[in-house]
């Protein structure tokens, strides 16, 4: 029974004492392995009282209590200097998330120096203006003295100290400024540079991408000491900065995977999740500013808990989409989002005192935000490359719907002039049928009628020619003429134009090209009859359009002129906008002159311009008499 007592005695002296830190020549020492803990009081205590009559314990697990959540905790170290000369030490903690810290320098069982730091009362004399919370010590030869730390802070987390000389320190924080300016460069060329491409592109998953990046720069800044540094009159703006990013992630998700309309429940679930940040921020702020660390406490812990459940729900759907309705988009970002969300959990983890590590997770943390960063930048850019192939995939579907449109109209206006050639055949077959009868049908009789139907099916002919350049899909270079072309074009409009309006082809030097010859007549065709339609428009005057080519070396210039009634100069700029129209619905769609400039500016390589006055409007367009083959249209 003496023996259990015995060894129960040293399991407990081993337990609640701790060595004292001898230093002597070396820059660097760890303090893990020499700190006590003892449970602290809300009320001031006495140092000395302190010292004497307080228990201490190897680690604080026992501190974890619901009862214990609004009391402080302390550590104690116990130093002595073995050389032979004077030492200058600092003790500097990494760890950036204490509510508020008491520094006590103790000799000889005196307090000889007291320190404030931490959240709320941030120590504005910091050793080298640093953004760590630092103290410093000065030991004689063959000193020995105690260092406390009264420590309230979340959950109790661990707050290690390292005991570094003054050389160590200049060198750690070379090192250290170059790394965080590193991150804060990187972060900060991130955010102009996307906040760009939101202005260029006007894409809303850029503005919440940018947001995002703003808030955990300000994030970032204020957890690694800036805030109190620089921004001592904005500390609120930095309170509500985790929230804050952690919408702008929600609304960047929701907008990046089109959760509202892959996934409705999830985005209404997000956005629950975004009112829950909201709510507990504004409380939180509402705790820190009455100074009522219960409640501080008690919302920091409802913030966090909840951040693992928000990763695990955007993951959960990353590969929904991704694996189910595969989704590329969500196959980069599933693969990212999981690896970095691993290990981005020890955050909260450590916060909420779960994971302890010997590497600060806030470090790791950063860097796997700026890793994040980058290739969201990525997914981004891809994002963009889908959407522009998705909108070359619908241009391309509107200008044959636009073909399919036109093709309609001049078939039916063909249709109804078909009638008077068929009659025409029709009337010389009977007329054969009847000389055959009356035995009056000679043979120059017989040629001429022969003669009249083959002219006749001739023009029927031209009709079908006219239609296959127009609408055969082949998009290979063709060699051509000008003249045919803009005859081709005529020949069609000629069907189609019952108004019967002048329109003069001034024909001069014949013109090849190598190009795509069914938009080319396409092109002119909405040019034409934008033409047509402002000429009805304007009857008190003789109606003419006037069509001229010219050419230098590389490219070909047609002029088409119309009388009409011109465009407003407040419009002009607006005419190439789609469904932008001064017509009546029934009339025009808005679509003619955007899909004119389409095929200009993709499919032939070209510019068109559109010059107006109240006597006529000018279109010229410009095409290169080879086209470069390599097309994406």
């Amino acid at each position: 029974m003496q023996k259990i007592f015995l060894i129960l005695f040293i399991f407990l002296i081993h337990f609640t004492d701790a060595k004292t830190l001898q230093v002597d020549t070396k820059p660097l020492y760890d303090t893990r392995d020499y700190i006590l803990y003892s449970l602290g009081e809300n009320s001031d205590e006495n140092i000395t009282s302190l010292l004497s009559n307080t228990t201490w314990l190897k680690n604080k697990k026992s501190f974890n209590t619901l009862e214990n959540i609004d009391r402080p905790y302390w550590e104690k170290i116990e130093i002595k200097n073995i050389s032979t000369v004077n030492k200058t030490y600092y003790l500097k903690s990494e760890n950036q998330f204490t509510y508020h810290l008491d520094f006590f320098l103790v000799k000889n069982k005196k307090v000889v120096r007291h320190i404030e730091d931490g959240v709320i009362s941030k120590n504005s004399y910091r050793e080298f203006n640093t953004n760590h919370m630092i103290f410093p010590i000065t030991l004689k030869s063959q000193e020995e003295l105690t260092v406390l730390f009264k420590i309230r802070n979340y959950n109790k987390i661990n707050l290690h100290f390292s005991l570094v000389k003054k050389e160590y320190l200049i060198d750690y924080y070379q090192t250290y400024n170059m790394i965080e300016g590193l991150f804060f460069g990187g972060m900060l060329l991130m955010l102009f540079y996307n906040l760009f491409l939101y202005f260029l592109l006007r894409y809303k998953f850029y503005l919440y991408y940018v947001s995002y990046v703003f808030w955990l720069t300000v994030y970032f800044v204020g957890l690694f000491g800036f805030s109190q540094r620089y921004f001592e009159d904005f500390t609120w703006i930095f309170y509500i900065s985790p929230a804050a990013f952690f919408i702008s992630l929600i609304l960047f998700v929701q907008a990046i995977l089109n959760l509202k309309i892959e996934l409705p429940k999830i985005y209404k679930l997000l956005n629950y999740f975004s009112l829950y940040f909201i709510i507990t921020t504004i409380m939180n702020i509402y705790a820190l500013e009455m100074r009522n660390f219960f409640f501080a406490h008690l919302l920091f812990n409802l913030f966090f808990i909840v951040v693992p459940i928000l990763t695990l729900i955007i993951i959960f759907s990353t590969y929904y989409l991704a694996y189910y309705r595969e989704s590329r988009i969500a196959k980069f970002y599933s693969i990212i989002w999981s690896t970095i969300a691993f290990m981005g959990l020890l955050l909260p983890l450590e916060y909420l005192n779960i994971f302890t590590s010997s590497i600060p997770s806030d470090y790791i943390f950063q860097f796997l935000i700026l890793f994040e960063i980058l290739c969201f930048a990525f997914i981004l850019a891809y994002k963009i490359t889908l959407i522009e192939r998705k909108k070359n995939a619908q241009e391309k579907l509107l200008v044959q719907q636009n073909k399919l449109a036109a093709m309609g109209e001049m078939i039916s206006t063909i249709a109804h002039q078909w009638r008077q050639p068929l009659s025409e055949i029709n009337g010389l077959v009977l007329s054969i049928d009847t000389d055959f009868k009356k035995q009056n049908l000679s043979k120059h009789r017989l040629n001429q009628h022969l003669d009249n139907i083959e002219v006749t099916t001739a023009y029927m002919s031209r009709t079908i020619d006219d239609f296959i350049d127009f609408f055969k899909p082949n998009k290979e270079l063709e060699e051509f003429t000008i003249s045919q072309v803009i005859e081709t074009t005529l020949n069609l409009l000629a069907r189609t134009n019952n108004s019967k309006i002048d329109i003069i082809y001034q024909k001069g030097k014949e013109i090849t090209l190598l190009s795509h010859k069914s938009e080319l007549i396409q092109a002119l065709l909405i040019v034409l009859n934008n033409a047509i339609d402002a000429c009805l428009t304007n009857q008190s005057e003789i109606s003419k359009i006037l069509i001229e080519t010219t050419a230098n070396e590389t490219h070909l210039t047609i002029k088409i002129t119309d009388n009409g009634s011109g465009i407003k100069s407040e419009i002009l700029d607006k005419i190439y906008n789609p469904y932008f129209t001064t017509k009546h619905r029934s009339k025009g769609t808005g679509l003619g002159l955007y899909i004119l400039k389409m095929i200009m500016n993709q499919t032939l390589k070209g510019e068109v311009s559109i010059n107006s006055s109240k006597c006529d409007t000018i279109c010229n367009i410009s095409i290169p008499l080879i086209v470069n083959n390599n097309i994406t249209f």
